[in-house]
């Protein structure tokens, strides 16, 4: 008995050379500690231009959608005018001085098909040859086999050089009902010099536009700029100069 006594106290381990401290992980290497500082810097920067990203997208969409709405009233408007004046050219815009002084530069001009094709000696018609501008002049002959002969009230020379110019197989018969398209009813003065400015100075026309979409956005309303709606505004504004040509001769 005394002897199992004395082997179980020599196979314990003295306290006092017993370690009571836990193991210590090892230190991270400086290098390590630096890639995992510029992984954690990346995935910031990526964030940062993912939320850029949806902004600006997000933007766009919505300046898009407003845009929209908007155009889709005047579509209906300007459809209502085809329909009730039986014109594809019920509006156009007088931008030389050839008809003055009944007609200036800048006028607003409202045209119907409804007299065709019953168009008089006098009547001021909007015509086209091919894919010319539309010509808005005076009737001023109408021939025994129903041709029409045209002139602006300022031009010294009647149109038939300009149906020559535009791929009149024959200018000299004059054009057809098939060219008029309609009688001006009504002119406006002054009302479509900003569409005639945007023909001829495209790029000050632009500028213009966004300067004052800015001003009212983010000035008198007090918006916080936003990029993506500045960009569909660019487009959306050289979109519609480009079909306000459309509306001219």
């Amino acid at each position: 008995m005394p002897e199992n006594k004395k082997d179980s106290s020599r196979s314990r381990t003295p306290a006092s050379k017993r370690d009571p401290s836990p193991k210590k992980v090892p230190n991270q290497s400086p290098k390590s500690e630096k890639k995992q500082k510029g992984e954690k810097g990346k995935d910031k920067t990526k964030s940062k231009k993912n939320t850029k990203t949806l902004g600006f997208w997000k933007s766009f969409k919505n300046a898009m959608t407003s845009d929209m709405k908007s155009d889709l009233i005047i579509l209906a408007i300007f459809g209502l005018m085809v329909v009730g004046l039986k014109t594809y050219y019920p509006i156009s815009v007088v931008v030389s001085g050839s008809m003055e002084p009944v007609m200036y530069r800048g006028d607003f001009v409202l045209a119907s098909g409804r007299k065709a094709p019953n168009y008089e000696k006098g009547d001021i018609v909007m015509w086209r040859i091919n894919k010319s501008p539309i010509i808005v002049h005076r009737i001023i002959e109408v021939t025994e086999d129903g041709h029409y002969l045209t002139k602006g009230d300022n031009n010294a020379l009647d149109d038939i050089g300009l149906y020559a110019k535009y791929g009149h197989p024959n200018p000299s018969d004059g054009i057809t009902n098939d060219n008029i398209k309609g009688r001006v009813l009504y002119h406006v003065p002054k009302v479509g010099y900003p569409v005639m400015l945007a023909k001829e100075n495209m790029i000050v026309a632009v500028i213009i536009t966004l300067l004052w979409d800015l001003l009212y956005h983010n000035v008198i309303r007090r918006k916080p700029f936003e990029l993506g709606r500045f960009a569909y505004n660019i487009i959306s504004t050289i979109s519609m100069l480009q079909l306000s040509q459309f509306l001219t001769h």
